[in-house]
């Protein structure tokens, strides 16, 4: 289901933040990435902070921090305070004394203060860990107030105004994500935090939070490792071929999976492979990060061809490619560029850069990741900034068609919903037929496709205001697909109020719940295209619809079109009175095919939420 019009040029990008810049890790407020020195502005008035990264931020009022670009004063360049990692109690000769008696001393766990120099009290310890989180660094208390007082750690800046007997974060206005790494469209791999290895975060409700789970390229690193014998500093896999980068620039190539391994030389590596992308449609083109310097290949490895052009960004931290429109996107120092770059033909090219900056509207920092998204959308990890989001700045060069529930490519069916993704289309027909059209953007334009339509592929003609292009369409008899949001959510209501739940709604187990779905097929009776469902005696899908949870049947008691909706189909489930405690799976077969899977958590006899797979 996917067409490509020839390239009309590109637009310039919009961003959008997905979320803060903080982390919901448990602790007395929201945490960011690490600050190593924290000290307050003369007479108190403001504070200023350095974090991990060297970048230095002030505050006026505890609330807004702003890159700071005055002079930073020598006494401040290092922490104020540091103690030995193991230390448990305060340590001598680390106290920090104010101009009255008060005093505070710093270990990697924990803040104490005294007023008698003798006996310490734990100002941050609560049931044997810190409220604030641990690893301090520094501690400042404000020469206007002795029981005002800042400490930083690797969870970012707490502050107490009553002499460490509580604490407020001021991480929530300070750019310093600690994130590394995009893991999916909304998840990141954080650095490291706490203890252990990194973990993931994912955005709930609108914000950060820690999920369950290990970043796919740290599972293939590992995996890489075991089969191979060697430590990879970076790999990527493309159904059964693998590749894996090693820290002296050199590269192994796998076409089974890992069970055997060709060395190939990617010529002119200074450093080490830094991230590898590879083509998901042909895993013999791919792209090499070292350094400052781009590779492609398109024969498996066999050969690797410079092809960074006349990139001058500093290092390059991420790259993602569209193979279809030759389009490639760059994460570097100097935030996020693209290019045009053909990943299909081994002439001997380099990447040529757009003169305009994708990043140009983005805060000024470095990208540390780009990805480019199946829903057409490309996102971007900024150096303590946060993840920012935007259609895809090259989507005229290569418009998509896709199913409108899950954004995927299966097919479509009499009466179902497509999307064409970055085309403002203004009429779609395929002979005869034309597709009524339901919203219509630069983004994307939503169809219906006619309930008469017969099965069999189809050849869409497309117009836009850039013309007339053609694509495939393949049209089954049925093709369910259940309707996610971005974070994989279904679209799931309450069956007796019709009220829409949302991820953080509990469901009595035995209730019956409506999944709104399409791809239905024809209906009974026959309803116009391109026209709402009636709310009374909605027309049933004709076809028998099945559904599944964990692969054991679940009751069906209705499947409908969805009342003042076009192409929408509602099915009515009866969830069991017994389940298992944890994630089960859904799906949704009609006349043999089936939807894609979501999750729903469940609480045995009680309750359950759920999310989206």
């Amino acid at each position: 289901m996917v067409g490509v019009m020839p390239a009309y040029g590109q637009t310039t990008p919009l961003w959008t933040r997905i979320a803060g810049y903080t982390i919901n890790t448990g602790l007395a407020g929201p945490a960011t990435g690490a600050v190593e020195s924290v000290w307050y502005a003369p007479g108190g008035k403001g504070l200023i902070a350095r974090t991990a990264s060297g970048r230095v931020f002030a505050t006026a009022d505890f609330e807004q921090w702003k890159l700071n670009t005055d002079p930073v004063p020598a006494a401040a360049t290092k922490p104020v305070l540091a103690s030995s990692r193991g230390a448990d109690k305060p340590e001598a000769g680390i106290q920090v004394v104010t101009s009255g008696t008060r005093k505070y001393s710093l270990t990697w766990f924990n803040v104490y203060g005294t007023d008698d120099g003798r006996a310490w009290l734990n100002l941050t310890g609560m049931n044997g860990h810190s409220i604030v989180g641990d690893g301090f660094s520094a501690l400042a208390v404000s020469p206007a107030n002795p029981l005002d007082v800042t400490a930083a750690n690797r969870s970012g800046v707490w502050r107490s105004l009553d002499g460490g007997l509580s604490w407020q974060g001021l991480n929530e206005g300070l750019p310093n994500f600690p994130a590394n790494r995009l893991a999916g469209q909304r998840t990141v791999e954080l650095a490291e935090v706490a203890e252990g290895e990194p973990t993931l975060a994912a955005v709930t409700a609108g914000k950060w939070t820690p999920v369950e789970g290990v970043a796919t390229e740290a599972v293939l690193l590992k995996t890489v490792a075991e089969k191979s014998g060697v430590t990879p500093s970076a790999a990527a896999q493309a159904g059964s071929m693998i590749y894996a980068g090693m820290a002296n620039g050199g590269m192994l190539v796998s076409a089974d999976e890992g069970a055997t391994w060709v060395p190939s030389t990617v010529a002119g590596t200074e450093h080490s492979i830094d991230r590898i992308w590879v083509d998901s449609a042909n895993s013999q083109a791919a792209l090499a990060v070292s350094g400052t310097k781009l590779f492609r290949t398109v024969n498996g490895g066999k050969y690797w061809d410079e092809v960074t052009g006349s990139l001058n960004a500093g290092a390059i931290h991420g790259i993602t490619a569209d193979s279809s429109a030759g389009v490639v996107y760059a994460a570097t120092d100097r935030g996020v560029f693209s290019g045009r770059l053909s990943l299909n033909a081994a002439d001997l090219v380099q990447v040529a850069w757009s003169s305009t900056s994708v990043s140009r509207d983005l805060p000024i920092a470095a990208a540390w990741d780009v990805r480019l998204n199946a829903d057409n959308t490309l996102t971007v990890l900024l150096d303590g900034y946060g993840v920012y989001e935007t259609p895809a700045p090259h989507r005229v060069l290569a418009p998509r068609i896709v199913n409108a529930a899950d954004m995927s490519d299966r097919a479509a069916a009499p009466g179902s919903l497509i999307s064409v993704l970055g085309a403002n289309v203004t009429r779609v027909r395929s002979g005869q037929n034309v597709y009524p059209i339901l919203l219509a953007s630069d983004q994307s334009s939503q169809l219906q496709v006619p309930f008469e339509i017969a099965p069999g592929t189809l050849q869409l003609a497309v117009e836009s205001s850039a013309g007339v292009w053609m694509a495939p369409l393949n049209v089954k008899r049925a093709a369910p697909a259940i309707f996610v949001d971005v974070d994989g959510t279904p679209w799931i209501q309450d069956a007796a109020s019709g009220l829409v739940i949302d991820a953080g709604t509990a469901l009595h187990a035995g209730s019956t719940i409506q999944v709104l779905a399409t791809g239905l097929g024809r209906v009974t009776p026959e309803w116009p295209s391109g026209v709402p469902a009636p709310v009374d005696s909605p027309p049933a899908v004709v076809a028998p619809v099945t559904a599944f949870l964990d692969g054991a049947p679940v009751r069906v008691t209705r499947a409908t079109l969805a009342p003042t909706f076009v192409g929408n189909y509602l099915v009515e489930l009866e969830l069991p009175s017994l389940v298992n405690r944890g994630a089960s799976e859904l799906r949704i077969v009609v006349d043999g095919e089936e939807s894609n899977r979501v999750k729903l958590y469940m609480e045995p006899g009680v309750t359950i939420g759920f999310a989206g797979q």
